[in-house]
């Protein structure tokens, strides 16, 4: 028998009623409530070009604070309250 949610793939067991992946996302809505339907809404119910353009959002957001994080490094280090300057 079929699961009940995606229609396509057979039920993972006997009396349940959906597939592992089906489960997975139960399981996770479970876990993180409405800001699953959230992230569904606001990620994935988009256009492929605007589905694009907040995949390169993000990804910028994450080398801009990497960078952010080497350039701190790069000025020195704390230790024991004083900035220490790194020799390399």
């Amino acid at each position: 028998m079929s699961c009940y949610l995606c229609r396509a793939e057979p039920r993972a067991r006997y009396m349940g009623y959906y597939c592992e992946k089906c489960k997975r996302i139960q399981d996770t809505i479970a876990i993180y409530g409405d800001r699953v339907y959230e992230v569904v809404e606001n990620v994935l119910m988009r256009t492929p070009d605007k589905q694009e353009h907040k995949i390169k959002d993000e990804i910028k957001k994450e080398i801009e604070t990497k960078e952010h994080n080497l350039r701190s490094k790069k000025k020195g280090h704390i230790k024991r309250g004083k900035e220490v300057e790194l020799t390399e």
